[in-house]
């Protein structure tokens, strides 16, 4: 199939091919038929599969075909840079069409700019679900004439507390109306909330095997929490790459390790939620623009992130939720050019490694740590690549030595004393391998809980998996990490590991839950 045997008419048939596409990929070559002809669809895919276009190209068909001076199509994403990326392939799109406007609305921009371009015209919204709400509720915004929608990204907005949003949100639209729902995976809440928004929809799946990038090795390395920055350091000198996201779970360990391979002259930036969003264009310009090298992301923050030429992408911390690793990855390998995914993984994850193993139907080469050996020689590689760099002479060179060998120095001493210093400055530590434990020693080691009170219980309508995901966000403690959790009328009681309660108590008593800011203590012991 190409796009010309797609019902599009000749001013976007044009504009896709001065853009250069030539035919559909899966999901656009299943889904636009399908809406063309007026159906609902879910449509499960990853990110980099070309599902902007499917929903876009369908899109300005269809608000071609009305007068409606209001708005005719709204787009929901999860985060501002997602938001950004799709409005502005949206105009890619319709370049050619006449009066087309689409306007963009996130948080972290002055919403005055906001209403004056939404009062110039505004056929198409893309947008992120609390501005969105912020909007109606000032009323300008006015959605009843909005007979195309849009869930972008389904899954994270959902996973970002977004629903009731969205909810409120459709009341605003007509009863008709045509649906289209992205996401990447399908977990009960996402197939509820469906049968809820959509009309008999069809399901459009892209195959598991499809998304796994044949060009992208992946290998990963076992190896202890206290050890992984080390790793990094060492692998990022091994690999040399021009070009490198490293993902972890949470915004503070995003900061965290920003800072720490800051400390170790590894310049990298960080990107996540809690940044200004100032803050956050800058930081992807300059990763664009190869000014910045190492990028450490969230996943959610690393939605919309358009960049095809990525050399290796680091799993920090395997994914909290399993089948994200195929995002991650997917970051590496565009284009036709081939990509590396390393992935660390400590003593306990073994399962959590098969498991993704088995739902991206892919095998990850399991590597020793870097050895004595191997570090020697990276050291050696560094070394000569400084020689070839620095071997010319210079005048200044020339009067330095003189003075050295007046002093009594040989081209052996000064050689060895610049070697031993070069050596010093960049000697990397072989990291030990974990033991394998046994079933005895693991049960000694296991940690100690201790009960944390949280001020939100059964009155503010929160459940365990709110305090899971708002604990794991704001801290170093993992989901799995999280012992009993008892919800009472307004107070909730938390296990945690012990070593980390006092982070637990600070970091949540700064977070909301629910929207709702929480007093944190420990229980009576």
């Amino acid at each position: 199939m190409n796009f010309r045997q797609l019902a599009l008419r000749e001013e976007i048939q044009g504009a896709i091919e001065t853009i250069g596409y030539e035919k559909p990929s899966e999901i656009q070559g299943k889904t636009i038929p399908l809406l063309l002809e007026g159906k609902d669809i879910i449509g499960q895919s990853q990110t980099g599969t070309g599902k902007t276009a499917a929903f876009m190209l369908w899109i300005l068909e269809k608000v071609m075909e009305s007068d409606s001076s209001l708005p005719k199509a709204l787009i929901m994403c999860p985060t501002r840079e997602l938001a950004m990326q799709v409005a502005n392939e949206g105009r890619k799109f319709a370049q050619n069409l006449k009066g087309i406007n689409i306007v963009s609305v996130y948080g972290g921009e002055a919403i005055d700019k906001q209403i004056k371009e939404l009062k110039n015209g505004k056929d198409i919204i893309v947008g992120t679900p609390g501005r969105i709400m912020d909007h109606i509720r000032r009323r300008t915004l006015r959605l009843n004439e909005c007979g195309l929608l849009v869930l972008d990204e389904a899954d994270e907005m959902l996973n970002m507390g977004f629903h009731d949003d969205i909810v409120e949100i459709i009341s605003h639209l007509p009863e008709q109306r045509q649906t289209a729902l992205f996401s990447a995976t399908m977990p009960k809440p996402i197939l509820n909330l469906t049968k809820t928004i959509q009309k008999d929809p069809e399901l459009v799946k892209i195959k598991k095997d499809s998304l796994t990038v044949s060009a992208i090795k992946q290998v990963c390395y076992e190896v202890f929490q206290s050890d992984k920055l080390r790793l990094l350091v060492q692998l990022l000198q091994i690999y040399k790459p021009k070009s490198a996201m490293v993902f972890c779970n949470t915004k503070k360990q995003v900061d965290d390790l920003v800072n720490e391979l800051n400390s170790v002259n590894v310049a990298a930036m960080g990107l996540h939620g809690d940044m200004r969003q100032e803050m956050r264009t800058s930081i992807m310009k300059r990763f664009k623009e190869k000014k910045t090298t190492i990028l450490v992301a969230t996943d959610v923050a690393a939605r919309g992130i358009d960049v095809d030429n990525i050399d290796i992408v680091f799993n920090f911390d395997i994914p909290q939720e399993l089948e994200y690793y195929v995002h991650r990855i997917g970051r590496t390998g565009r284009a036709g050019k081939k990509g590396v995914a390393v992935t660390f993984y400590n003593p306990k994850q073994h399962r959590a490694l098969k498991d993704i193993e088995r739902i991206a139907k892919c095998v990850i080469e399991k590597q020793p740590l870097p050895t004595k050996d191997d570090l020697h020689s990276l050291v050696y590689d560094q070394l000569l690549a400084t020689i070839m760099q620095w071997k010319y002479v210079s005048t200044n060179t020339n009067e330095v030595l003189e003075s050295l060998y007046e002093a009594g120095y040989t081209d052996i001493d000064v050689t060895k004393a610049l070697v031993n210093k070069f050596i010093a400055e960049n000697s990397y530590k072989a990291l030990d391998a974990p033991l394998k434990t046994t079933a005895k020693e693991k049960k000694k080691n296991v940690e100690k809980f201790v009960k944390v009170v949280v001020g939100i219980g059964k009155k503010h309508d929160v459940n365990a998996a709110h305090l899971i995901s708002a604990i794991a966000q704001c801290s170093s403690v993992s989901g799995k990490e999280i012992g009993k959790i008892k919800i009472e009328e307004r107070t909730s009681i938390v296990e945690i590991p012990a070593s980390k309660e006092r982070e637990v108590i600070a970091s949540l008593s700064k977070t909301k839950v629910r929207g709702k800011d929480v007093f944190v203590t420990a229980t009576k012991r």
